[in-house]
């Protein structure tokens, strides 16, 4: 009866060490904030249109950002998924996009 108990409680104690485990080893993307990007024209892939003013993308270096903008003349609804493009920031804001030419 001893050594079932002893058993139970290792298994016990070792249950979170393995789903700790298979935690850490699944994919994330890293998150940049684009108010902490310098100004500048960047490029990216379109993963999901928000609204109008904002979208997510994927940026070159693999990490993932939320652009949102304030402009009259930028409209993200045109935007499609998967649809690589090109921006320019200023303020963490986007000024102007455009598709990215092959």
């Amino acid at each position: 009866m001893r050594t079932i108990s002893f058993l139970a409680l290792i298994a016990a104690l070792a249950a979170p060490a393995v789903a700790a485990q298979t935690s850490t080893t699944t994919t994330r993307t890293a998150v940049t904030n684009p108010a902490q990007m310098p100004d500048g024209t960047y490029t990216g892939v379109v993963q999901k249109v928000l609204d109008n003013k904002s979208i997510v993308v994927k940026l070159s270096n693999g990490t993932q950002a939320t652009l949102k903008t304030v402009k009259d003349n930028v409209d993200f609804s045109k935007c499609q998924t998967n649809e690589p493009i090109r921006f320019s920031l200023i303020n963490g804001m986007v000024a102007v996009y455009a598709p990215e030419s092959p």
